[in-house]
C-alpha cells in the first residue's frame, strides 16, 4: 500500500466537503431542538453539539475559536442606485 505525505494543515476541498456536511447537519438539529423543550438534556447536548462543532471549524480555519460571523442585515448592501441614476 503506498505511503501518502500527511499536512499540518487540512486542504480546501477536504475543509469544504466538511462545513457542508456541518451545514446539512446544523440544519437537521436546529429542527430537532425546535421541537423539544428548552433546557432538558436532549436540548442541551443538541445545543452543545452545534457550538462544539462552530468550535471545531473557527479551528480549522485558523480563526480564534469563538468567533462568529458578522450579522449581515437584509438591506446591507450597495442597494440599487437612486432614483434618476442609471
Amino acid at each position: 500500500m503506498p505511503r501518502r505525505r500527511r499536512h499540518d494543515a487540512i486542504s480546501e476541498g477536504h475543509l469544504a466537503l466538511i462545513e457542508q456536511q456541518m451545514f446539512k447537519l446544523h440544519m437537521a438539529l436546529d429542527d430537532a431542538l425546535r421541537s423539544l423543550t428548552p433546557f432538558r438534556p436532549h436540548y442541551d447536548a443538541i445545543s452543545d453539539l452545534k457550538r462544539q462543532m462552530d468550535e471545531a471549524a473557527n479551528l480549522l480555519r485558523d480563526r480564534p475559536i469563538d468567533y462568529a460571523r458578522p450579522h449581515a442585515a437584509p438591506m446591507s448592501g450597495p442597494g440599487l442606485p437612486p432614483p434618476g441614476r442609471g
